[in-house]
């Protein structure tokens, strides 16, 4: 049975989604050019209750499909059945008339005063986020329910059927292989290069292979967006709570909320790169050291690839193209924050990596379906001795 999230770290503390002053200084000729460039807001459905409660059987065991960061996680069927969604169900903290009546509004940027309500939970700050962010490499919002009489606040995203990248990589009795390991990393670097290049840019702060969902094409999606963040950088406000994210991910550097950067998103997929190469947890008590980091970077260092690599599966057909993928986590997870990559740099990387696996398995069918057929040895061994170089 698919779903939408999993139950892996937790966030382990909150910032307030909105000390950001996203306020642009710009004259009014500019800001016209803007406005008639920028592409129009994606619409966001608004749900009735009654429909969301027929939609899931009444929030039943059976629609019931997991927890997220921020409340439990329901299987839809809506229009009709013409449409299958995951509801996210979460509690408002806030006055729920209060938050009924705002919600009840249509234009969004009442909503969320225009990103910078501090008061905002996670589910709020998320339709906050992704009614303004839309890609196929999102879990995308649909739609939400204004009627909280119940104190409950109701998000309508996407359905994945195919559950998250942390049960492929540490529960599933058959691992991906390292051609759909470089994909789904490919595809989440274009997930936060998405975000970091949106205007004002967003910083996810809990990247982990427990949010990204796998849709019911094998693509990899990156979901919850509870403790992102929307703006710019140099705005962050000093009233800021202290920093967020998930143990083991967090980037070491982000202590107080003027540390805060994209930056600290490209160490957080530096783990997730880790995890996908070796198979290994972020933080695991029963390896020493725990800590993915420092037991990786050091045999990066060494060049001793093949110690890192998750000996659950073959080895790759082209070591050269994990080896890389290696290297550039290492670069993402520098103590640093300067010394890390762009994230447009770690895209590049990634998908030369990702053509590389897939020229040599494509490779490897040909010269299987050519050894039956009775392929000539001499001219697999001069494939094979080019391979190694």
């Amino acid at each position: 049975m698919g779903y939408l999230s999993c139950s892996g770290e937790t966030a382990v503390a909150t910032c307030d989604p909105y000390g950001w002053d996203c306020k642009r200084i710009a004259t009014t000729a500019n800001a016209a050019a803007t406005a008639k460039h920028k592409k129009p807001a994606k619409k966001i459905r608004k749900f009735s209750y009654c429909d969301l409660v027929k939609a899931t059987d009444g929030f039943s065991a059976e629609s019931f499909l997991g927890r997220g960061s921020h409340g439990c996680v329901y299987r839809a069927v809506l229009d009709d059945g013409k449409l299958v969604a995951a509801v996210k169900r979460t509690k408002v903290p806030s006055n729920p008339s209060a938050a009924a009546a705002a919600m009840a509004n249509s234009n969004l940027n009442l909503i969320f005063n225009d990103g910078n309500n501090s008061n905002a939970s996670p589910a709020e700050n998320e339709v906050e986020i992704l009614s303004r962010v839309h890609s196929p490499r999102l879990v995308n919002l649909i739609g939400f329910c204004d009627d909280v009489s119940d104190g409950q606040l109701h998000l309508v995203v996407e359905y994945m059927p195919n559950g998250s990248l942390y049960d492929l990589l540490h529960r599933s009795s058959r691992p991906p292989g390292w051609t759909r390991r470089i994909r789904f990393a490919l595809q989440v670097a274009k997930a936060v290069q998405c975000l970091h290049s949106a205007d004002p840019p967003v910083i996810h702060r809990d990247i982990k292979s427990s949010n990204v969902l796998i849709d019911g094409a094998s693509n990899a999606r990156l979901g919850d967006f509870g403790l992102a963040l929307r703006g710019h950088v140099e705005d962050v406000r000093a009233r800021c709570t202290p920093p967020a994210g998930t143990l083991g991910y967090l980037d070491p550097g982000y202590l107080q909320p003027s540390d805060l950067s994209a930056k600290s998103d490209v160490f957080s997929f530096g783990i997730l790169l880790l995890e996908i190469v070796s198979g290994r947890n972020a933080i695991d008590v029963n390896f020493s050291p725990p800590s993915i980091v420092d037991w990786a970077v050091p045999l990066i260092r060494r060049r001793a690839f093949d110690a890192i690599w998750d000996d659950r599966i073959d080895p790759p057909a082209d070591p050269a193209a994990v080896r890389s993928v290696a290297a550039l986590a290492a670069r993402c997870v520098k103590g640093s924050a300067r010394r890390r990559p762009e994230m447009a740099e770690v895209v590049e990387g990634l998908r030369e990596a990702s053509r590389r696996a897939r020229a040599w398995r494509n490779w490897g069918r040909r010269r299987r379906a050519g050894a039956s057929a009775g392929v000539d040895d001499a001219a697999a061994g001069a494939a094979m001795r080019w391979r190694r170089r």
